[in-house]
């Protein structure tokens, strides 16, 4: 199935790797997208790639830096992004995490509080955000507004090694699945939740895991959610 072009959405928490694959797949067939991160350097270089993918003339590629794990400063970024894009947006991703080792005996309850509000607070305050600010205007032809909350397995198997990352995932993920029962009724919104098996990055070779590319989990695990929010009725695959 083709996604529609000319939509628009702001993927919060960019890096190289995922996110990156993902914004230039949707340059690739003409969106509006805007870029959220932390680091300024790495987000306008990932900027510049976008934007000699974009294939269409018209669309927008914008980005802006932000805390994603201060209520404040996230709602004002989506605030900006909206406005970028006339007010509304057909996709939130949310893939906001702080990614660093840690182990249960050691790590310190700032430490953990850190992870809970990028990974759970973020996610909360982004979806809340999106039920007031998601185009709807297409649900007649059966096209969804969709909150993507990027997912892995950390909640089911949690690891020693990432222990306060475990934890803000199972939150996160308990927090998404709560949208995903009430959102489609209450809001009109479809949420979704791509699962990333496996690490990205093998941390013995340092080269990607077998299967695991950013580009091809875009395409087997992404873009599928995009192809079903364009055939919905009532918020279920038609």
């Amino acid at each position: 199935m083709t996604v529609s072009s000319n939509r628009s959405i702001a993927i919060i928490g960019v890096g190289s790797t995922m996110s990156r694959s993902l914004a230039l797949w949707l340059a690739s067939v003409g969106w509006n997208i805007a870029l959220v991160s932390r680091s300024v350097n790495s987000l306008s270089k990932i900027a510049d790639e976008v934007k000699a993918a974009q294939t269409n003339a018209d669309a927008k590629v914008i980005y802006r830096t932000a805390d994603a794990g201060n209520p404040d400063s996230l709602t004002s970024t989506l605030d900006w992004c909206a406005q970028q894009f006339c007010g509304k947006l057909d996709v939130l991703n949310y893939n906001a995490a702080c990614v660093a080792p840690s182990h249960i005996t050691k790590v310190t309850p700032e430490e953990l509080n850190l992870d809970l509000q990028v990974s759970a607070v973020g996610t909360l305050v982004a979806g809340q955000w999106f039920t007031r600010n998601a185009n709807t205007d297409n649900i007649p032809k059966g096209e969804w507004p969709l909150f993507l909350v990027t997912g892995g397995t950390l909640d089911r198997e949690p690891q020693i090694s990432c222990s306060s990352l475990s934890a803000a995932k199972a939150a996160s993920q308990t927090i998404s699945r709560l949208f995903a029962q009430t959102l489609p009724q209450e809001a009109r919104v479809v949420v979704g939740m791509p699962l990333i098996r496996a690490r990205i990055v093998d941390p013995e070779t340092g080269g990607y895991t077998e299967g695991y590319h950013p580009d091809t989990i875009i395409q087997t695990v992404f873009k599928p959610f995009f192809e079903d929010r364009e055939k919905l009725q009532g918020g279920v695959d038609n």
